[in-house]
């Protein structure tokens, strides 16, 4: 239900703030946050009072001497004591035990539904380790601000105003000086605080400097000993060290400065707190009691007042966190036409007219691109680095939009499919297999839940993995290590080709597939490829003429453009730039 709420927030395609963010996630568990704001308004009352039934306990032993009305007050505290350990804190415990688990859950499924959707121009920048900190440590740090320091920053201001309002009630004149003395011990604490802040993030960062510094010798400790630079090592290692010694001794002098200070000034506080209260005892003006509750409350008031000013520092780190988490959340997402009915791609007749596109404005990959490829034919693409063969592959899925021109498949402009039906029928096998640590079931069945045993043995039959994973002890349940770590390379590449053969697209791009084997396996792949060509649209990007040498044409890319179309016997004696680069591979002594 609630993330439901989450999802129409996400489709109308707003750009929020932080504040409208937070609000939204908290709409999601919004009984959880009153019941909690009101565990924690409970909570907060009682632990006020203990210190006026205290004074009043003390009051009626040394004044009224009541042995029963004092029995009756401890029954009382006692039974007050008993329902916050047993049934507020209890309440407290599961209320925020189920607001933060499924607060931080929401964020993360947010986060991780974003990056599912994610437009291409915006996945090349993102870094696989800041997204992990992104789901794990920023999600936590926005569950810390608005429970942890949201409640806990309302529970300090009831305590902060409860208690200099008892001052006031016990008397006018502690009221105000408590008003006065409060924000004194507060802002001398935050000069000193500041201060050592300033030392810790030196610290900090001279620690993670030397903590690199020290994994590059442990690592390059080697080529430590072949260079004879022992010395010079260890001189170094010891100055980074001894500067570190240098702001710890710095730091640790501030911290004691800042401690003595602070009690020297809660300490006058204090005394002219007992000096009010002893002239109103004198005066019999005031009673024992209610000195030892003001005495409590002023400290009260000191301790929640200074522990704000020590929050302050985590919730800017927080506030960090929820900014970094917000800039996610606001990018624009693929647009999967999800109002299009699913169409079949019952050809696979492709044409780019006069298309152009470029990762960024200023420097385009294609400029001005024509190329048609017959239905059911196989086509090579061949051309330098940088000659927009990939980015080809990149648009024939929609993983970026063209920037001009069109692209047609079977006619249709590829914006206008169904997003998911258009990728269920396109194909791509790169150059680098990504396997996952799991069983070879899951590994095939990865991109459509197939699980059935006959499609998936097919499926290797015709990717000529079948007397390979004949060798496996448990089949298709083997497991296959990080990254495929039990296969060859040649086994990965078939095993991915095999993946795309479960999906079974009508359109297939061979992405560099050949470009990491041996010739053995090469040959191999060409054959797979060949018995794939029924049926089907291929595309086959390679450096290799080799494995393109025998495709029905051989696309010529240079500069955006198609500088030649034609099958590779009349390529080689015809057109110039084909012509270079094949001689440039037969020059560096690649066989062709």
């Amino acid at each position: 239900m609630c993330y439901n709420i989450f999802c129409e927030y996400m489709e109308s395609g707003e750009w929020m703030t932080k504040r409208q963010w937070v609000t939204k996630f908290m709409l999601m568990h919004k009984w959880v946050f009153v019941c909690g704001f009101i565990i924690t308004t409970l909570m907060t009352m009682v632990n006020l009072i203990y210190p006026f039934l205290g004074g009043k306990l003390i009051n009626i032993a040394f004044y009224d001497k009541d042995m029963t009305a004092f029995l009756d007050l401890c029954l009382i505290y006692a039974g007050i004591l008993l329902f916050n350990q047993f049934v507020v804190a209890t309440l407290n415990n599961l209320i925020s035990s189920q607001m933060m688990t499924g607060f931080v859950f929401d964020i993360r499924r947010a986060l991780f539904n974003k990056v599912l959707h994610k437009k291409g121009k915006d996945l090349s920048g993102m870094y696989s380790g800041d997204m992990i900190s992104l789901m794990n440590h920023d999600a936590t740090d926005i569950m810390n601000l608005v429970f942890w320091s949201g409640l806990w920053g309302y529970s300090n201001l009831l305590h902060i105003t409860f208690a200099v309002g008892f001052m006031f009630y016990y008397n006018l004149l502690l009221g105000a000086f408590t008003v006065v003395l409060v924000p004194a011990v507060f802002f001398a604490s935050k000069y000193f605080k500041t201060r050592s802040q300033k030392v810790n993030k030196e610290i900090a960062s001279a620690q993670g400097k030397l903590s690199s510094y020290l994994f590059e010798i442990v690592k390059n400790m080697q080529e430590i000993k072949i260079l004879n630079a022992g010395k010079k090592v260890a001189s170094t290692y010891l100055r980074k060290t001894a500067s570190i010694h240098k702001m710890n001794v710095e730091n640790g002098r501030i911290e004691v400065t800042t401690e003595r200070v602070n009690s020297f000034i809660t300490l006058i506080a204090q005394l002219l707190i007992f000096i009010i209260c002893a002239y109103f005892i004198v005066k019999d003006q005031m009673q024992l009691g209610v000195f030892v509750a003001a005495i409590s409350y002023f400290n009260m008031a000191v301790n929640y007042f200074s522990s704000i000013n020590s929050k302050m520092a985590d919730v800017w780190v927080q506030s960090v966190s929820l900014q970094r988490v917000v800039d996610i959340l606001n990018e624009e997402e693929e647009d999967y036409q999800e109002n299009q009915p699913p169409k079949q791609i019952k050809e696979g007749r492709i044409e780019f007219n006069n298309v152009t596109f470029g990762y960024t404005e200023d420097r385009p990959v294609l400029n001005g691109f024509n190329l048609r490829v017959d239905a059911g034919s196989t086509i090579g693409i061949v051309g330098k680095s940088g000659a927009g063969k990939t980015t080809m592959g990149n648009l024939l899925y929609n993983l970026y939009n063209v920037d001009s021109g069109e692209l047609l498949i079977d006619g249709m402009n590829v914006n206008e499919y169904n997003l998911h039906s258009l990728r269920s029928q396109v194909g791509i096998v790169h150059q680098e297999t990504i396997l996952y640590d799991h069983t070879l079931r899951y590994n095939l069945s990865f991109t459509n839940n197939k699980d059935n045993d006959d499609a998936l043995m097919e499926a290797i039959k015709k990717a000529a993995l079948y007397n390979v994973v004949q060798t496996f002890p448990d089949g298709l349940d083997t497991l296959l290590g990080t990254d495929g770590q039990e296969l060859s390379g040649g086994q990965k590449q078939r095993l991915a080709i095999a993946r795309i053969l479960v999906k079974n697209p009508k359109i297939l791009v061979f992405d560099e597939a050949t470009s990491f084997l041996d010739s053995r396996n090469e040959v191999l792949i060409r054959k797979v490829m060949s018995d794939l060509s029924q049926d089907r649209t291929l595309i086959i990007i390679a450096h290799r003429f080799s494995t393109i040498k025998s495709c029905d044409k051989i696309a010529v890319l240079a500069d955006g453009v198609v500088k030649g179309y034609d099958t590779h016997d009349v390529l080689i004696t015809s057109n110039k730039t084909y012509i270079d680069l094949f001689s440039e591979q037969y020059a560096g002594g690649e066989a062709v």
